[in-house]
């Protein structure tokens, strides 16, 4: 994989014939009292990934840029938008998404505090609302000026499925608690950063490479408003390297980012993975 700076377009993208979608993930953090990451795992049939441990995520969908959302988005011109290199259109169709899927996998709101949607779940999940009908209904619009992007990753060539996906930083509505929807996710909760990179050590979790250097990001921080105000102001993007024969079995990998030891070794290789976040990950450690 030769290296590619974070503005490649999505069709400039290295491919297989397989296509790659554009979606999105969310690290929803939040102060419990220390600094606390929703994660979830996926369904053992799911077509992706099936049975890791991830954040809540998913595609973008037609209807995540639907002209309806006009009068009902907020906050577009916030939240560090600018700083999406690469994302085709203004990018908002990607946070939209990221509200959407957290509603649907983990029953929890970011972007809104209107209550009423958690009663429209089920039906935005199942596709017998629209989850910009149930927004509109709910009232108070969609704040998307909160969920504040921070990474690109892209699925390599060889997956018989593959996505472009956004990472977003975002805070939960208050008062509410993750509940798993039994179908994608089977299990959800709070976590530490350095607890789940631990548990994922030890062979107890299992992730792939973006879910570790997002938790690897995260060990750095100590509140989610130090994480917000990071993603915020941002930085010059820097590309991921991993290891070729990582050291936890197939599929695991330790990844790098410039400024590491043995970033540049040859037994690491570029990845399709940007970060653009002001504070530089702690990475090599679990601890």
């Amino acid at each position: 994989m030769t290296r590619l700076p974070a503005t490649v377009p999505a069709a400039d993208l290295p491919g297989d014939g397989v296509p790659i979608r554009p979606a999105a993930t969310v690290l929803i953090v939040d102060d419990r009292p220390d600094l606390q990451v929703v994660m979830m795992r996926r369904s053992a049939t799911s077509s992706f990934v099936a049975d890791h441990t991830v954040f809540p995520g998913g595609r973008v969908e037609d209807s995540d840029s639907d002209p309806a959302w006009g009068p009902i988005l907020l906050g577009r011109d916030e939240g560090g938008m600018g700083l999406i290199p690469g994302s085709d259109g203004d990018g908002h169709g990607h946070r939209v998404a990221a509200a959407r899927e957290t509603l649907e996998e983990v029953g929890l709101l970011i972007g809104t505090g209107a209550d009423q949607l958690l009663e429209r779940r089920v039906g935005v999940e199942q596709g017998e609302v629209g989850f910009v009908d149930a927004v509109a209904e709910a009232g108070g619009g969609l704040d998307v000026s909160g969920i504040v992007p921070v990474a690109r990753w892209v699925t390599p060539p060889g997956p018989n499925k593959r996505y472009d996906t956004y990472f977003f930083a975002a805070r939960p509505g208050t008062g509410l608690e993750p509940v798993a929807d039994g179908r994608e996710a089977v299990e959800v909760g709070w976590v530490r950063p350095a607890e789940a990179l631990d548990r994922w050590d030890s062979g107890e979790l299992t992730m792939i490479s973006p879910t570790i250097s997002m938790l690897q990001l995260l060990s750095g921080f100590t509140s989610a408003d130090d994480v917000l105000e990071a993603a915020r102001r941002g930085a010059e993007p820097v590309q991921a390297r991993v290891l070729v024969d990582p050291p936890h079995g197939p599929g695991a990998s330790w990844v790098w980012w410039p400024g590491d030891a043995g970033y540049d070794d040859a037994e690491t290789v570029a990845t399709m993975g940007w970060m653009w976040i002001s504070q530089p990950p702690v990475v090599g450690s679990t601890a």
